[in-house]
């Protein structure tokens, strides 16, 4: 970490404050110069959105920098462009051959 310029901590949606590590964070804030910190919290597609606006409100209150983020919506995502991906090249293979 000493040679880090950010620290990324991933932390599951559902609660996010078991999986943090306050230690590690502290310990951050101690080197020099001091290393920012961010949450990313993951399975935000897990939580409704009265969850996240209280768990923004309360990140926010204490500081602490994050973004919600849901991996199975990203792959979800890559995947889909992936498969038009394909469809377009078929496209364009059969428009070569006619």
């Amino acid at each position: 970490m000493e040679r880090s310029q950010l620290l990324v901590q991933i932390v599951d949606a559902r609660n996010p404050l078991l999986f943090r590590c306050v230690d590690l964070e502290k310990y951050a804030s101690e080197l020099r110069p001091p290393r920012p910190c961010m949450l990313i919290v993951n399975k935000a597609d897990l939580l409704s959105e009265a969850q996240r606006v209280a768990w923004a409100k309360y990140f926010s209150a204490n500081k602490i920098e994050f973004v919600f983020w849901s991996a199975a919506k990203a792959q979800h995502e890559l995947e889909e462009e992936a498969r038009l991906d394909r469809l377009e090249e078929a496209a364009g293979a059969r428009r070569a051959h006619t």
